[in-house]
């Protein structure tokens, strides 16, 4: 692949243009999707007639509506959270009602029955009483408030999202079964998802939540470039009436039991633990854990208030967050081979700091505007098994993520609003071991280890290599980065045209720019092509097809989209269509048989054909006569052509009781491939030796379709609510990898990413929930689900037929089938006081059965099992907090402790296929040698039991 240079003065040009459009749209009424409705009608308490002209005000906005001649009322534009509404008329007592709740996208009906003033400056105050079912909801979503996740026993978002119905955690976020980077991730309704690979581009922490929203089911047309869901998460603003600051402190460690641990770290004691011959068979996979209570620290902050009254305000939030892990090595051998000091060293360490913070400038009583950022720095060592005994030389990884968002908001009056959304995002990922290529300290053993090494002063002993063997020294020669950055515009409108029809429409724009740059170390030659002794590390060259480098890749995608909620006595409809446009503007090989331009195979891209015959003669096969590289930019490279989709949606609601609601959904929904599917193994540099490469990125991917389909019904019934839903998701267009593609040099082929799997998923979920109310509350849920495809993952074919298997005919379970699990939380407490219980009951994870290796004999072909057909052990896990809170004068602390994995349940990640065990396999019984501890498997397992207190301060 060739991308082609862009001018970018042009680019700001289109972006600036573009902004105008943005603004010109905007004054003819533009919107926002970030908000809810609050409507109802107002009505005399004693004669039910309607009252025209009363004034509804929001306290603390300046958002508000009168009732028309009808007593109706309509206020859109509300920001998520719970509020006071103020009613008031002449002649009448004024009515104050508080704790009245607005959702995200949801209308909240209020109807206020108003009595005459029989005392001047009479004031009646009600407390609202909670909507348990939401009656215009047309699909599956759940939403999740400040206060519930402050109730949970959580420290980041994904442990709050993995208790939810439909959502499957296996080495990322699956909703419906659908892959992981079929989620797209919102901020404020702007999206803050990594063009590169689907991922998030910062993290943000549950104390900057205003409201979680999981949109799982069939969502409306204001959504797009997603296939399985939308998490939408609205962020806090600063409060206007008071400043208000708190302080968090907490820290921990892992409390385990059993013994052995250091041992089989350390490669000793294997008699006492050895029964049948399997070597530390009854240790205890993460007894060497000590009781620290430092291993986990965390500090948060947070601060809020008026700047300049409510006209300018600020939230703030920054944390810091360390962890030692809980996978460890022992410092057996240093880097150079020789003798450490046999310390137990954390290999999964990991450190985070985060900020977050919104400035909201009121300009005037109808514009708002809000200059938003959200920042991430991470930092980690991940853990090598093959590095257990010699951990210094496994590699730092390093991510850098950051957000930044102007957003105006225009309320033109109560009925019609837009917002205009600019924001750049950006996320820089790196991997290395020393910050220098030229760093001393790099040596290579990785590529040439020696016979003997001088483990300690005068003593040499053999360095063993090979299956089963850890590492006795080296460093990791592997160096990695790249960074996505992103512009983007977007404008939204809003406007209830009539008293059943609400109306939204929007644009976005957004351009990505995408570099990378990825190689393993080389040997360095000196100036005679002899290597450098001892080792000099060096960088592979650019046409080596071990060097992978672009930058200035800008792909562009624009979408638009319209949509109409329609609210009805007896029914609720959301109808809409979205018009979604892509460009990866970069280039691919005109001729696919020789697609290296820096080293072609055939002749005829080697030399200049000086007859015009097609041939090339031995006469025209010489220096003189070769073709360079500008002559082969001129005729290599074909462009790719733009893709354009356009996708209905419809839902619908019957409310059929006061508290009842049936609903149908139907979508049509598109997802351009991530960029990483088009750009990997950047610039087809085919080797020039005999085997089948790949996968090679296709920039000329087309979009992957769902069809998504979705009934359910919701009941309150007493103080609980009931839900059943049912759901079938049909995936074309997947992404997997091509045909091999014969090259010009004979025993050579290749694969590209093409369009051409397919998978399904069918499911049901139950709900059944009870808001906190009385001093308890909880909420569980059940889903089934079949995930059935032909390829879990896009490059999962062409590695599977390196081994000479098939090509995948039948559909069979993803590695991310889940068929069972249970989930939920239960709550308690009261003004000083409270707990909660987190809990997961789940269906063990598919993997596919091997026979051991001890176990092949004669013609020693392996037999075969079908892909996934066995599966992990279930299981179950609990995690519980409890909290004391304390005033003093105007400071309130609260002391609280929380356990994650309270029963210490080993939660199986991974298994031997041999065995389908965790940590036993029949290869220990193989004939031949293999380090101590070697078969031990602490990673095959979740995070063992984690206890940490702290103390909160909040001003």
């Amino acid at each position: 692949m060739k991308i082609p240079e862009h001018n970018s003065p042009l680019k700001r040009i289109v972006l600036i243009l573009l902004f105008g459009v943005a603004i010109g749209i905007a004054d003819s009424s533009d919107a926002i999707a970030q908000t809810g409705k609050i409507a109802g009608k107002v009505t005399d308490a004693a004669t039910g007639e309607s009252i025209p002209g009363v004034n509804i005000v929001i306290e603390r906005t300046t958002q508000g509506a009168s009732t028309d001649a009808d007593g109706r009322f309509v206020i859109i534009g509300v920001r998520p959270g719970t509020y006071t509404i103020l009613v008031s008329f002449i002649g009448y007592a004024r009515q104050r009602v508080t704790e009245v709740r607005v959702n995200l996208d949801l209308t909240t009906t209020m109807d206020f029955e108003l009595t005459e003033e029989i005392i001047q400056g009479e004031e009646v105050i009600v407390v609202a009483k909670a909507v348990r079912v939401r009656k215009d909801v047309t699909s599956s979503d759940v939403r999740v408030d400040a206060e519930t996740i402050a109730r949970l026993p959580v420290t980041d978002l994904a442990q709050v999202l993995e208790i939810q119905a439909g959502v499957t955690v296996r080495n990322g976020i699956h909703i419906r079964g659908g892959r992981s980077s079929e989620v797209v991730y919102l901020i404020d309704g702007v999206p803050a998802t990594d063009s590169f690979d689907g991922s998030t581009t910062v993290r943000l922490e549950t104390a900057g939540v205003q409201e979680l929203q999981v949109i799982s089911g069939t969502y409306n047309a204001e959504f797009g470039n997603a296939m399985s869901g939308v998490i939408n998460i609205v962020t806090k603003e600063g409060r206007s009436d008071r400043w208000g600051a708190s302080a968090k402190l907490w820290t921990g460690g892992y409390m385990v039991g059993g013994s052995g641990g250091e041992d089989y770290l350390l490669g000793t004691n294997v008699a006492e633990f050895e029964e049948a011959g399997i070597q530390y068979r009854d240790v205890d996979a993460y007894s060497y854990l000590d009781h620290g209570v430092t291993d986990y620290q965390n500090v948060q902050g947070t601060v809020e208030g008026p700047l300049w009254g409510d006209r300018l305000t600020i939230f703030a939030l920054g944390r810091y967050f360390a962890n030692d892990g809980w996978l460890y090595g022992a410092d057996i051998f240093n880097i150079d081979g020789s003798a450490g000091d046999s310390t137990l060293v954390p290999m999964n360490t990991y450190e985070r700091l985060t900020w977050q913070g919104n400035i909201r400038f009121r300009a005037s009583n109808k514009i708002i505007l809000n200059l938003t950022g959200q920042g991430s720095n991470e930092e980690s060592r991940p853990y090598s098994l093959f590095r257990r005994w010699s951990p210094d030389g496994r590699t730092n990884d390093f991510s850098d993520g950051l957000n930044l968002k102007l957003k105006m908001t225009h309320l033109i009056s109560n009925t019609t609003f837009y917002t205009l959304n600019v924001a750049t995002f950006e996320q820089k990922n790196s991997s290395r071991l020393y910050s220098s290529v030229s760093d001393g300290r790099y040596n290579d053993f990785d590529i040439a280890p020696p016979d003997t090494v001088e483990f300690t002063e005068g003593e040499f002993i053999d360095v063993l290599t090979g299956f089963g063997r850890y590492a006795r020294g080296g460093t990791n020669l592997g160096r990695f980065k790249r960074k996505t950055r992103s512009y983007l515009v977007q404008g939204d409108l809003s406007s209830q045209v009539s008293r059943s029809h609400l109306l939204k429409t929007g644009f976005q724009f957004k351009v990505d720019n995408l570099e990378l740059e990825q190689f393993n170390l080389i040997p360095g030659l000196d100036a005679n092509g002899t290597q450098f002794d001892p080792f000099v590390p060096d960088i592979p060259i650019e046409s080596s097809s071990a060097f992978v480098s672009f930058d200035n890749f800008n792909p562009i995608t624009l979408s638009a989209y319209m949509q109409d909620k329609m609210e009805f006595e007896n029914f609720i409809v959301n109808a809409g269509i979205r018009f979604d446009y892509f460009d990866a503007r970069a280039q691919t090989p005109s001729d696919p048989s020789d697609p290296n331009i820096y080293n072609p195979q055939k002749k005829t891209n080697r030399y200049i054909d000086l007859n015009g015959d097609g041939v090339i003669t031995s006469d025209e096969e010489i220096p003189e006569n070769e073709l360079t590289m500008e002559d082969r930019e001129a005729y290599w490279w074909t462009s790719t052509t733009a893709k354009s989709q356009v996708s209905p949606r419809l839902g619908v609601a019957y409310p059929i009781s006061e508290e009842g609601v049936i609903h149908f959904s139907f979508g049509i929904f598109f997802q351009i491939p991530t960029n990483n599917l088009l750009s990997q193994n950047f610039g087809f540099k085919l080797p020039t030796n005999p085997g089948s490469f790949g996968p090679f990125g296709n920039p000329d991917l087309d979009a992957q379709r769902t069809n998504m389909y979705e009934i359910g019904f919701k009941q309150g019934l007493s103080d609980f609510v009931v839900s059943a839903t049912a759901y079938y998701r049909d995936v074309r267009s997947w992404v997997s990898t091509s045909a091999p593609i014969l090259a010009a040099l004979p025993g050579t082929n290749y694969v590209v990413f093409t369009n051409r799997d397919y998978a399904n998923t069918r499911g049901i979920e139950l709900g059944l929930e009870r808001q906190f109310v009385d001093n308890w509350g909880f909420s569980m849920n059940y889903t089934f689900q079949v995930v059935e495809g032909s390829n879990s993952n896009p490059d999962e074919e062409f590695f599977a037929s390196l081994s000479n298997a098939e090509p995948r005919l039948a559909l069979l379970p993803l590695g991310w089938d889940q068929r069972h699990k249970f989930a939920g939380a239960l709550f308690t407490g009261a003004n000083t006081w409270g707990g909660a219980i987190r809990w997961r009951y789940e269906h063990g994870f598919p993997y596919t059965p091997t026979f051991a290796s001890a176990a092949i004999v004669g013609s020693q072909v392996q037999p075969e099992f079908p892909t996934n057909s066995r599966r992990f052990t279930s299981s179950f896990e609990v995690d519980m907090n409890v909290y004391k809170e304390f005033t003093s004068r105007s400071v309130k602390f609260r002391l609280f402790a929380e356990i994650f994995n309270v029963f210490d349940s080993r939660v199986v990640t991974n298994v031997f296929s041999d065995t389908g065990e965790p940590d036993v396999t029949l290869d220990q019984k193989r004939t031949g040698s293999f380090d101590d501890g070697y078969w031990v498997r602490p990673d095959n397992y979740r995070e063992p039991r984690r206890l940490q207190m702290g103390v909160e301060f909040v001003l």
